[in-house]
């Protein structure tokens, strides 16, 4: 599923970008999807998952668990 509508929509905030359109990564380096960090008073990231679908943990199980981790322990994708 396309990503840009929601893209736009979180850039249309207007908050600064403070790390940029990169990879985050999983299992042994893999990459897992790409990630943009807001510049917000709350944590605020745009993430997509690679090869996910609407339903991201039927369809890419271990990069939802992991991205699920990640969300809750706060750290940065």
């Amino acid at each position: 599923m396309p990503y840009t509508d929601n893209e736009a929509w979180t850039e249309g905030m207007g908050y600064a970008a403070k790390a940029s359109w990169h990879p985050w990564l999983y299992a042994q380096g893999q990459v897992g999807g790409y990630a943009t960090v807001y510049d917000t008073p709350h944590a605020f990231t745009f993430i997509t998952v690679r090869g996910g679908r609407h339903e991201v943990p039927e369809t890419q199980p271990q990069r939802a668990l992991h991205m699920f981790h990640v969300f809750l322990k706060g750290d940065d994708f």
